[in-house]
């Protein structure tokens, strides 16, 4: 089996991740890797690993340049209203505040740019070779109303029977209110069928690879204002609410340097994503 990121003898990509890009690059009208200014060694390594894919880098919003107090005066974050459901903790880090911007950000620029396909990515991400050469037929089956596609996350990549087991328990107490999660938020709560290499997206965490639409930004942008969710919690919580039309890869494309067991190195301690 190839490792995540693998390239052929003579450094060129492999066949099935060259083939992926080169889809990508025709099929996506932006292609945006988030990552901070001052993670040069980070930035390096996604450039060797997505060498090929035609991205932008953009420079996210610095844990170190933020005061939480000041963002709640100017009413860029505010959690008072976020759902106990879709938090990490009670408040969130500056990194996560920051890592937020960053995703807000690009949906800023979507719809100043009137982008129909952006392909967002993290430094950290990592290919995987052997799951690409199926990217082009997955994206070709997304219906034309989809606005969200998962190509990377982190949960429920495989529905179990205890997961469905799981699932038909919240749903008898959900009505009850004897569990964090709306009646309607647990019918949702794992992938759905759909078609040969997609589902219905149910609850998956991680923003290192997803795709949206032009409206799929739209409706993430004016929940992130002010900022309430994580990143990955602000997808997961119109996914559940039935808000947005998204869908999750079978199989994952993308995973990242820490879930891939790779060492992030020296960069990855001040990385707005963990901060």
């Amino acid at each position: 089996m190839s490792t995540p990121g693998a390239r052929s003898g003579a450094g060129a990509p492999l066949p099935a991740v060259a083939g992926a890009f080169e889809f990508l690059n025709g099929w996506a009208d932006r292609i945006l890797v988030v990552s901070l200014t001052r993670a040069t060694e980070r930035r390096e390594r996604a450039r060797e690993r997505l060498s090929g894919l035609d991205f932008h880098f953009l420079d996210a919003v610095d844990k170190l340049g933020l005061d939480r107090e000041r963002l709640l005066r100017d009413g860029i974050y505010d959690e008072r209203k976020t759902p106990n459901a879709f938090r990490h903790r009670a408040d969130m880090p500056l990194g996560h505040i920051g890592c937020s911007l960053s995703h807000r950000a690009i949906y800023e620029l979507i719809l100043k740019n009137g982008w129909r396909r952006t392909l967002v990515l993290e430094d950290d991400v990592v290919p995987l070779p052997d799951a690409l050469e199926l990217l082009p037929a997955a994206l070709s089956q997304l219906p034309r109303s989809w606005e969200l596609c998962y190509l990377g996350y982190l949960g429920n990549a495989a529905v179990t029977t205890r997961a469905r087991l799981k699932q038909a328990l919240y749903m008898a107490l959900a009505p009850l209110g004897l569990v964090r999660w709306r009646p309607c938020e647990t019918l949702r709560l794992l992938p759905r069928p759909f078609s040969t290499n997609l589902r219905r997206a149910g609850r998956h965490l991680c923003t290192h690879a997803y795709a949206v639409t032009l409206e799929g930004a739209r409706k993430l942008l004016a929940a992130q204002t002010p900022v309430a969710f994580n990143a990955d919690q602000l997808l997961a919580f119109l996914v559940l609410r039935g808000q947005v039309e998204a869908f999750v890869t079978q199989p994952a494309f993308f995973d990242q340097e820490t879930l891939a067991g790779i060492s992030p190195g020296r960069d990855a301690p001040a990385s707005y994503i963990h901060g």
